[in-house]
């Protein structure tokens, strides 16, 4: 039996729910998440496989140096060395999702301004935006590790989102939310309005009523 069938069925699970909210597409997006017995070794999406139909037994197993632990002739996703350089500079992380999303990749290309436009907003506080290096290198692992030093998500101008976080659930729910920010922004800049924001003194509000309630994005 599987020790992972638990994980995996989960991994499956966010992964519909990105690909229906069209966050992910065919080719585009993965997701690793660490193993529950070992956190040394982490599940991964592999390369080249049409995300709609992925199946359990395509989901990787693979230590954090890249190291294949299992027989199978798929290939880690060419985005690895970035998931595996957070899951090593991160302990507390234990799930990264990365997406393509329309609005927030829209949001980065032209170069807009985060602004609180709602309480979601307020308890993102900011998108950090680092730019595009070559998919899938070790630089490119460098720099979206460094940037979630102090932060669970990073947008890569020109490509997209990574989210990183304690579970699944919660990495799919942060990039949810970002993407409808985002979608917020974009949507007032192609109606040529300045948006109404949050003032600082809400934005304090907003951001102390999530500590009492546990929640911390």
């Amino acid at each position: 039996m599987d020790p992972y069938t638990d994980i995996k069925k989960e991994f499956l699970e966010i992964k519909d729910d990105l690909y229906s909210k069209g966050l992910i597409t065919p080719f585009g997006g993965n997701i690793s998440v660490r193993c529950p017995d070992d956190p040394g070794k982490a599940l991964v999406t592999p390369s080249g496989v049409y995300k709609k139909f992925l199946t359990p037994d395509q989901i990787l197993c693979i230590d954090l140096q890249g190291k294949m632990l299992e027989d199978s002739p798929y290939k880690p996703t060419s985005e690895t060395p970035i998931h595996l350089a957070i899951l090593r500079a991160r302990p507390d992380v234990n799930a990264v999702v990365h997406t393509h999303p329309v609005y927030a990749t829209a949001f980065g290309v032209a170069d807009l301004e985060y602004l609180p436009i709602t309480g979601d907003a307020a308890m993102v506080r900011e998108l950090p935006i680092v730019e595009w290096t070559r998919t899938g290198s070790v630089e490119s692992g460098e720099i979206v590790a460094g940037a979630l030093s102090n932060s669970n998500y990073v947008l890569i101008r020109n490509h997209g989102l990574f989210v990183c976080g304690p579970h699944l659930q919660y990495a799919s729910g942060v990039t949810d939310m970002i993407e409808a920010i985002c979608k917020g922004l974009v949507l007032c800049k192609m109606m040529g309005v300045n948006p109404r924001v949050l003032s600082a003194e809400k934005v304090a509000l907003i951001q102390e009523m999530m500590k009492s309630h546990l929640i911390q994005i």
